[in-house]
């Protein structure tokens, strides 16, 4: 049992080593750059240590974000649970994550790395609003309709989240969310619970 802790305990220290690095020099250079060689050099980790972990510097990526998502589903699933009627709290509260990591939602918008910042946000999502229907027994008919309203919401959302990381946080979580909170919120719950789904 001790040298199983112990084992994933160097898991966790790799793992942060690398994503550590990989951060440190996406702020020194473009994504599109770099390499696991790159990676493995400046963290000082072994490239099959490296390949143990992850296949490829885009899932060293993924992985990281996956991190930020799950601190924010953890924070957000008592709020989510609670009430079908979706507190504005689960808003200032995505906003103000990001606003806290400022400094990697720079990295994370710039062009060569969207796409993929887009497509785990989809996951995300996909992830939060099957706990919603779950948390709550709505009765959705159509798994395909569902991925609409994933896109349509993770869509949105990013494109908000990266205008407001681009323009440097111009504006407060609290009043972001609360614009954020007007626009999706209405529409959003009225879909979901119509039982048209």
């Amino acid at each position: 049992m001790a040298a199983a802790k112990e084992l994933d305990k160097r898991v966790e220290r790799s793992r942060r080593l690398l994503v550590n690095t990989l951060l440190k020099l996406m702020a020194e250079k473009p994504y599109s750059k770099l390499s696991v060689a790159n990676i493995c050099e400046h963290s000082g980790v072994a490239r099959p240590t490296f390949y143990l972990h992850f296949r490829s510097k885009d899932d060293l990526l993924r992985y990281y974000i996956e991190q930020m998502f799950l601190e924010f589903a953890e924070q957000i699933d008592p709020i989510l649970t609670r009430s079908p009627n979706v507190d504005p709290e689960i808003a200032v509260l995505m906003f103000r994550q990001w606003q806290l990591h400022s400094d990697v939602a720079k990295l994370l918008v710039a062009e060569d790395v969207e796409a993929i910042l887009l497509n785990e946000f989809k996951t995300y999502v996909g992830r939060t609003i099957e706990r919603y229907i779950e948390a709550h027994k709505l009765n959705i008919a159509s798994n395909s309709r569902i991925h609409y309203v994933i896109d349509y919401l993770a869509g949105a959302s990013f494109a908000v989240i990266v205008r407001w990381i681009r323009e440097d946080f111009n504006e407060s979580p609290e009043e972001l969310a609360s614009l954020y909170s007007d626009l999706s919120r209405p529409g959003l719950l009225q879909v979901l619970l119509s039982g048209k789904l």
